[in-house]
């Protein structure tokens, strides 16, 4: 199965498209998109929803990947804002009858290193080693580290259902 899963960003939100079957996770591609910081809002939205719709429309994938929103105190703004391109991605998915699911980051982490509490340069380390290639970007790896999650959660679901059919 084919999957799209997405660092959300306003400055640059990265991407990857990766092949999944049970554990096994193959980088197909990684993406950066990064608007012009002199647009304003909208025309940023725009940017990232356009984007990101030629590359469901090229790949066609069976499920699209968001981190769950997560904001520090000090900063409600962001998230207001992260809050805005999570919708546009909802709205891609549910407009191309696509699978949405959402992991918080420590758990992303947690499947691909075995620790939640990790900083995104650990985490490029790890996705270079896994995948014996250098990354974009931590954009580009954090979203690779999504598609962990999902396979290990996949991975047990499709146990318990063989285990229900018994």
């Amino acid at each position: 199965m084919d999957v799209l899963a997405i660092d959300l960003g306003l400055r640059t939100c990265g991407y990857v498209i990766c092949s999944v079957t049970g554990r096994k996770v193959n980088l197909i591609k990684e993406g950066q998109i990064k608007p012009d910081p002199k647009e304003n809002l909208p025309e940023k939205i725009h940017l990232i929803y356009a984007k990101l719709k030629e590359e469901v429309l090229n790949y066609s994938p069976k499920a699209i990947i968001v981190e769950k929103l997560y904001s520090h105190y000090r900063h409600p703004t962001t998230l207001g804002v992260l809050a805005q391109i999570k919708g546009i991605i909802a709205l891609l998915a549910y407009q191309s009858e696509i699978d949405y699911f959402e992991y918080p980051p420590t758990r992303a982490r947690k499947a691909m290193l075995g620790k939640g509490n990790v900083d995104s340069k650990q985490v490029k380390k790890m996705a270079e080693n896994i995948i014996g290639q250098k990354f974009k970007s931590v954009h580009t790896a954090d979203a690779f580290s999504l598609v962990f999650a999902f396979s290990h959660t996949q991975n047990f679901k499709d146990k318990l259902f063989l285990q229900r059919r018994r």
